[in-house]
């Protein structure tokens, strides 16, 4: 099992002192990722296999912002052994729902999300997204799940309890091979549950942003780390410890808030993405606006 050290707490900034403060906390940083280099298995986001006590999820994971994946969390609900995408569309039907369109042609497509709200029949987004290559140009993201929680209703049944979750339902994500989440992080924790298909995800620690152009709330200019342009334009980031995690139908990954990561499906995927875990999770209360 593969275990990182706590962020070091910052230095208290006196008067006069500032510019000292923030180089020793930048060498406290270098030092740490200098000797976790020295380790291989500190090159890697851990993977555990499921199940996880809430009480050991907590200890190892939870409290020290360590994301991890659980293998097979979720191999037994029905969503992971039953659904396809023809029993996901007989299902729900021709009820209709709201997802994310135009975005192949928009580069703010995440952060303009209202802009490109659509609606069309359940069955209708499956046949357009499994007969054409729509790749990033059609999702069903949790932008929409309050609109659709109607429509998708017959799809809760098959879902199963986590011990570290309260009994509510996580956001729903379904969408096609290509479907793209910019590089960004979340104001809380978050898990990530694997439902269909396989997705990438590339993760970067809090202590990497100073590196990656966060000028607009909690997304990054660099938008794709894997984008030879984009890396271009942003040199720094190939000096940023950067993680590559694959997650397969019945994986969960945990999410630490303040986590950097962008997500890429392989695949048809469908997802849930869950923050209402069992201890407190409202870092967002006070996270700094933009001035």
């Amino acid at each position: 099992m593969c275990l990182q050290l706590p962020p070091v707490p910052g230095s208290v900034a006196l008067p006069g002192f500032a510019s000292v403060a923030a180089e020793r906390d930048a060498w406290r940083v270098r030092t740490r990722q200098r000797q976790q280099a020295l380790s291989p298995v500190l090159t890697a986001v851990p993977r555990i296999r499921g199940p996880v006590s809430a009480e050991t999820f907590l200890d190892l994971f939870y409290a020290p912002g360590i994301p991890v994946v659980i293998e097979g969390l979720a191999a037994k609900w029905p969503a992971v052994r039953q659904w396809t995408t023809k029993k996901l569309a007989r299902k729900v039907g021709s009820a209709e729902i709201t997802y994310q369109g135009g975005r192949n042609s928009a580069p703010d497509f995440e952060i303009a999300k209202t802009r490109h709200t659509r609606t069309m029949p359940f069955d209708a987004y499956i046949e357009m997204v499994t007969s054409a290559d729509t790749g990033n140009d059609a999702y069903i993201t949790a932008y929409n799940n309050v609109a659709n929680t109607v429509a998708l209703q017959p799809l809760m049944g098959d879902f199963g309890p986590v011990p570290f979750l309260d009994e509510r339902i996580g956001s729903i994500w379904i969408g096609p091979k290509g479907t793209f989440t910019p590089l960004h992080h979340d104001l809380n924790n978050n898990l990530l549950v694997q439902l269909m298909g396989t997705k990438r995800l590339f993760l970067l620690p809090p202590e990497e942003t100073s590196k990656l152009a966060n000028n607009d709330f909690v997304f990054s200019d660099v938008h794709d780390i894997m984008s030879d342009d984009k890396v271009a334009q942003y040199p720094e980031v190939l000096s940023a410890r950067c993680y590559h995690v694959d997650i397969h139908p019945g994986d969960a990954l945990f999410m630490p808030v303040g986590w950097w990561h962008q997500v890429e499906a392989l695949s048809f995927s469908a997802m849930l993405t869950y923050h209402n875990f069992i201890w407190p999770n409202d870092a967002f209360r006070d996270f700094p606006p933009n001035r």
